[in-house]
């Protein structure tokens, strides 16, 4: 069931909007909005156009120090038939290192962005915005970390 919801452009739908309410609940208040409307859309840009490569490069480095074979970073489709950034090694890990190489751009450019603006009186438009594009995202990595535990479980 879940390869057919990874290939499902609703799940990734609904994913993205959950991630948007959610940080705009959580940190509305927060981000400094005191832009204008084209410095608003330079900064989007910026920082999708910095996440993008920035999480398959997490993704590298964990596999990376995982695999002993050869890892590369190439332009591809996602399972929806987007274009896309991947990382792409052979498949020598176990299944909690493919777990952590997964989950790894989620923690470090989410989880730890989004703890960091706990503690900030006012957070830049620039890092909200690559905390909720690097979330939404991650789409397919959190659904290939339910399939391998899946996996894991019924093996």
């Amino acid at each position: 069931m879940l390869k057919k919801v990874k290939k499902s452009s609703y799940g990734l739908a609904i994913w993205v909007g959950i991630v948007c309410i959610l940080h705009m609940v959580l940190f509305k208040y927060k981000v400094n909005y005191n832009y204008l409307a084209i410095q608003r859309v330079f900064i989007a840009f910026a920082a999708i156009t910095f996440t993008l490569p920035i999480h398959e490069l997490i993704h590298f480095v964990f596999f990376k120090m995982f695999s002993k074979s050869s890892v590369k970073i190439k332009a591809g489709k996602d399972p929806i038939g987007l274009p896309c950034l991947m990382t792409v090694y052979r498949d020598d890990l176990t299944k909690w290192q493919k777990v952590l190489s997964y989950i790894g751009p989620f923690v470090f450019l989410t989880l730890l962005v989004d703890v960091s603006f706990v503690f900030c009186t006012k957070v830049d438009l620039f890092f909200f915005v690559v905390a909720v594009c690097n979330s939404a995202g991650c789409y397919f990595d959190l659904i290939d970390v339910l399939i391998i535990l899946q996996n894991k479980m019924s093996a």
